[in-house]
Protein backbone atom coordinates (compact mmCIF):
# COMPACT_ATOMS: atom_id res chain seq x y z
CA UNK A 1 0.00 0.00 0.00
CA UNK A 2 1.23 3.15 -0.79
CA UNK A 3 0.10 6.10 1.07
CA UNK A 4 0.68 9.96 0.21
CA UNK A 5 1.53 11.36 3.55
CA UNK A 6 1.75 15.45 4.12
CA UNK A 7 2.78 15.72 7.12
CA UNK A 8 1.95 19.76 6.94
CA UNK A 9 -1.32 19.15 5.89
CA UNK A 10 -4.40 20.44 8.30
CA UNK A 11 -5.29 16.84 9.02
CA UNK A 12 -3.47 14.70 11.30
CA UNK A 13 -1.63 12.00 9.67
CA UNK A 14 -3.65 8.79 11.34
CA UNK A 15 -6.71 10.72 9.39
CA UNK A 16 -4.73 10.50 6.44
CA UNK A 17 -4.02 7.11 7.03
CA UNK A 18 -7.64 5.86 7.54
CA UNK A 19 -9.42 7.75 4.56
CA UNK A 20 -6.18 6.61 2.65
CA UNK A 21 -6.93 3.03 3.56
CA UNK A 22 -10.93 3.49 3.18
CA UNK A 23 -10.55 4.87 -0.69
CA UNK A 24 -8.11 1.61 -1.56
CA UNK A 25 -11.02 -1.06 0.09
CA UNK A 26 -13.62 1.28 -1.58
CA UNK A 27 -11.72 1.23 -5.46
CA UNK A 28 -10.94 -2.48 -4.68
CA UNK A 29 -7.11 -2.43 -4.33
CA UNK A 30 -7.73 -4.80 -0.76
CA UNK A 31 -11.04 -6.84 -1.27
CA UNK A 32 -12.99 -8.55 2.14
CA UNK A 33 -10.38 -10.83 3.71
CA UNK A 34 -7.34 -9.62 2.35
CA UNK A 35 -4.22 -8.80 5.27
CA UNK A 36 -3.29 -4.90 5.37
CA UNK A 37 0.31 -4.69 5.71
CA UNK A 38 1.61 -4.65 9.46
CA UNK A 39 1.82 -1.63 11.46
CA UNK A 40 5.61 -1.77 11.78
CA UNK A 41 5.86 -1.93 8.02
CA UNK A 42 3.12 0.58 6.90
CA UNK A 43 4.98 2.97 8.86
CA UNK A 44 8.29 1.91 8.03
CA UNK A 45 6.83 2.42 4.20
CA UNK A 46 4.96 5.85 4.81
CA UNK A 47 7.98 7.10 7.22
CA UNK A 48 5.28 7.71 9.74
CA UNK A 49 5.81 7.12 13.70
CA UNK A 50 4.41 3.45 14.66
CA UNK A 51 1.92 4.76 16.82
CA UNK A 52 0.20 6.80 14.24
CA UNK A 53 -0.08 3.55 12.11
CA UNK A 54 -1.67 1.72 15.31
CA UNK A 55 -4.51 4.69 16.11
CA UNK A 56 -5.28 4.53 12.15
CA UNK A 57 -6.10 0.90 12.49
CA UNK A 58 -7.60 0.92 15.72
CA UNK A 59 -9.85 3.73 13.71
CA UNK A 60 -10.65 1.98 11.18
CA UNK A 61 -11.44 -1.22 13.52
CA UNK A 62 -13.40 0.90 15.13
CA UNK A 63 -15.61 1.94 12.25
CA UNK A 64 -15.97 -1.78 11.29
CA UNK A 65 -13.31 -1.79 8.00
CA UNK A 66 -10.77 -4.10 9.22
CA UNK A 67 -10.70 -6.71 11.77
CA UNK A 68 -8.04 -7.96 13.90
CA UNK A 69 -6.99 -11.73 14.16
CA UNK A 70 -5.00 -11.78 17.42
CA UNK A 71 -1.16 -13.23 15.97
CA UNK A 72 -2.22 -13.13 12.40
CA UNK A 73 -2.74 -9.75 11.68
CA UNK A 74 -5.21 -7.28 10.21
CA UNK A 75 -7.31 -7.72 7.90
CA UNK A 76 -10.54 -6.21 5.46
CA UNK A 77 -14.13 -6.65 6.84
CA UNK A 78 -16.78 -8.28 5.36
CA UNK A 79 -19.27 -5.08 3.83
CA UNK A 80 -16.22 -2.57 3.74
CA UNK A 81 -16.08 -1.53 0.34
CA UNK A 82 -20.15 -0.52 0.05
CA UNK A 83 -18.91 1.10 3.96
CA UNK A 84 -15.81 2.59 1.93
CA UNK A 85 -17.63 3.82 -0.97
CA UNK A 86 -20.33 5.64 1.10
CA UNK A 87 -17.92 7.56 3.27
CA UNK A 88 -15.80 8.22 0.28
CA UNK A 89 -18.53 9.68 -1.52
CA UNK A 90 -19.45 11.80 1.49
CA UNK A 91 -15.67 13.06 2.34
CA UNK A 92 -15.98 14.28 -1.20
CA UNK A 93 -19.27 15.73 -1.46
CA UNK A 94 -18.49 17.94 1.13
CA UNK A 95 -14.91 18.78 -0.25
CA UNK A 96 -16.77 19.57 -3.78
CA UNK A 97 -19.51 21.09 -1.36
CA UNK A 98 -16.85 23.86 0.05
CA UNK A 99 -14.73 24.24 -3.54
CA UNK A 100 -17.78 25.61 -4.82
CA UNK A 101 -19.24 27.53 -2.27
CA UNK A 102 -14.99 29.62 -2.38
CA UNK A 103 -15.20 29.81 -6.20
CA UNK A 104 -18.63 31.39 -5.69
CA UNK A 105 -17.55 33.75 -3.24
CA UNK A 106 -14.25 34.69 -5.02
CA UNK A 107 -17.07 36.03 -7.48
CA UNK A 108 -16.36 32.91 -10.29
CA UNK A 109 -19.22 32.46 -12.84
CA UNK A 110 -20.41 28.81 -12.26
CA UNK A 111 -19.56 28.16 -16.05
CA UNK A 112 -15.96 28.68 -15.34
CA UNK A 113 -16.07 26.88 -12.00
CA UNK A 114 -17.61 23.58 -14.64
CA UNK A 115 -14.84 23.96 -17.01
CA UNK A 116 -12.10 23.95 -14.33
CA UNK A 117 -13.80 20.74 -12.54
CA UNK A 118 -14.03 19.11 -16.00
CA UNK A 119 -10.45 20.27 -16.72
CA UNK A 120 -9.04 18.38 -13.34
CA UNK A 121 -11.94 15.41 -13.92
CA UNK A 122 -10.39 14.77 -17.30
CA UNK A 123 -7.05 14.97 -16.05
CA UNK A 124 -7.30 12.98 -13.09
CA UNK A 125 -8.98 10.20 -15.29
CA UNK A 126 -5.75 10.64 -18.12
CA UNK A 127 -8.00 12.33 -20.66
CA UNK A 128 -6.26 14.45 -22.99
CA UNK A 129 -7.15 18.73 -21.32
Amino acid sequence: MILRIDPDASVPIFEQIVLQVKYAVARGAYRAGDQLPSVRQLAVDALVNPNTVAKAYRELEREGVVRTRRGLGIFVAEGAEALCTRDGRSVIDGRLRNVVTEAADAGIPAEEIREIFERHLKRSHGEDG
